[in-house]
């Protein structure tokens, strides 16, 4: 069965963008999987894609959900996911920014339940993953507030994969305790805590890993103490 993986958090900033990079130098040599930026504001996964851009077959695309008046247009939502589980992949990584991540949830409290989404997952024969973002500092009471909620919403109907942002955990160790204990609790919603992000802004090799991330550059140009850097970073991912 096919997968379409969801990129989620309502927070600017928590490290969706980065996820996505990462998981798109993972599977840089695989034909197989394709990448999606559905961010309207800042579109940070087509600058830092720029590496799987041109390919033939085609490894990456720019969608736009949003109406005229900036909310999703849940047509066009819809449309997309049928357009994408008819191409010849096998996963999808599905990069929401912050608005649409905000509004993705409003989809299962004002138009569908979660039990019609569900539905629309079966019709295309694809399994839906929800994988939410979430960083420390200032942002993990919102990030945190946004897991709930889907988790909420969830009703275990759909898998959902948390990921920590873990530089962001730097000062605040004991909260990546309360993530793991609050899995474990929700084990019928929630598939696993995964950890990404390990990098050290004051480190000079981790300077240059953030910089290739922000220039869209792909796995040859890391060199050296970058490369096993990196390497060691992609093999924290699923």
């Amino acid at each position: 069965m096919k997968k379409m993986n969801f990129i989620l958090q309502s927070k600017g900033g928590s490290g969706k963008s980065m996820l996505a990079y990462l998981l798109a130098l993972k599977n840089e040599d695989n034909p197989l999987t394709y990448f999606i930026d559905f961010d309207s504001s800042v579109k940070s996964s087509t600058q830092q894609l720029k590496f799987l851009q041109g390919r033939t077959p085609a490894r990456f695309a720019k969608m736009n959900l949003l109406d005229e008046r900036g909310k999703i247009d849940r047509q066009r939502l819809f449309e997309n996911l049928q357009i994408l589980a008819q191409k010849p992949y096998e996963e999808f990584f599905l990069d929401f920014g912050a608005p649409e991540s905000e509004q993705f949830t409003s989809l299962f409290s004002k138009d569908y339940t979660i039990e019609e989404f569900k539905q629309i997952a079966d019709e295309l024969n694809v399994e839906f993953i929800f994988n939410i973002v979430v960083a420390g500092g200032s942002a993990y009471l919102p990030c945190t507030n946004y897991l709930d909620n889907i988790a909420g919403l969830n009703q275990q109907n759909f898998s959902i994969i948390i990921y920590i942002n873990e530089f962001s955990f730097q000062n605040y160790k004991s909260l990546i305790a309360e993530i793991e204990n609050y899995a474990k609790a929700n084990s019928g919603n929630i598939r696993g805590v995964n950890y990404f992000g390990d990098f050290d802004t004051d480190a000079a090799p981790h300077k240059n890993i953030l910089r290739y991330i922000s220039e869209g550059k792909g796995m040859n140009a890391y060199v050296f103490i970058e490369k096993i850097k990196i390497q060691k970073e992609l093999q924290k991912l699923p």
